[in-house]
């Protein structure tokens, strides 16, 4: 099966494995969006994006902030040419002023420098460009200990889902599209509990933390109650000025 082929059974087949599932996507396409150039994807789990959106971009750049992340993503796009991968920080990217008609981000900026990288984000934006944006939000006050864990331990800092629309006006984007998809994070976090179930002693042993997290959010989320306090939002936005 081609790459194409597998990409679009990977959207139609809700098996994007990144928080909103293939919702954000389908929110993006459901706006017409125009052809243009250059796309920008932001964060890892991202390919069978990539690939759909080759339809409308010519040319298309990934960026991970962690090597491992980065290495795979090169692995598993190595035979397309017009997607390219590069390590950056995603507050400080090397790409020029004004360069992508479309950024996308998917569950990777929720996170404390998010003011720097949205600005960063507006600065390698074409005036009028596309930001399209899926965050996980806080649903509601006070949030619990447990929760609050959860974020630390995944490097997380959610805007509450009332106010994100706001966050994104004030920083000259224009909110074209709002998006509510918290009710995709019960089979997100269930597909993370099936793969720590399946992953191998060797594997668990290598990488501990990362196990050990991704054990202790599924079950926050699914049994303890985590699912009144967590939600996702997608935005699609334009930029202003």
């Amino acid at each position: 099966m081609r790459k194409k082929d597998l990409a679009e059974e990977a959207i139609q087949t809700n098996n994007i494995f990144l928080p909103g599932g293939n919702k954000q996507l389908e929110h993006l396409l459901e706006q017409n969006i125009p052809k243009g150039v250059h796309a920008l994807i932001i964060g890892p789990n991202c390919e069978s994006i990539a690939i759909k959106l080759l339809e409308y971009f010519t040319s298309q750049y990934i960026i991970a902030d962690d090597y491992d992340w980065g290495m795979q993503i090169r692995m598993k796009l190595k035979d397309e040419e017009k997607i390219k991968v590069k390590m950056m920080d995603y507050a400080h990217t090397d790409f020029k002023n004004e360069y992508f008609d479309l950024i996308y981000a998917q569950g990777s900026i929720s996170v404390p420098d998010k003011k720097g990288i949205v600005k960063e984000i507006k600065r390698i934006l074409t005036v009028n460009g596309l930001f399209c944006v899926g965050e996980i939000v806080s649903l509601k006050e006070p949030i619990p200990g447990f929760v609050n864990d959860i974020w630390e331990r995944s490097g997380l800092e959610p805007i509450a889902s009332s106010e994100i629309k706001k966050y994104f006006e004030d920083k000259g984007f224009e909110v074209l599209s709002e998006q509510d998809f918290s009710n995709t994070l019960r089979d997100f976090y269930k597909k993370i509990k099936s793969e720590v179930s399946k992953a191998g002693k060797d594997d668990k042993e290598a990488d501990k933390k990362h196990f050990s997290r991704m054990k202790h959010e599924s079950h926050a989320y699914l049994k303890l109650g985590g699912d009144k306090y967590i939600g996702f939002k997608s935005l699609i936005m334009r930029k202003q000025n």
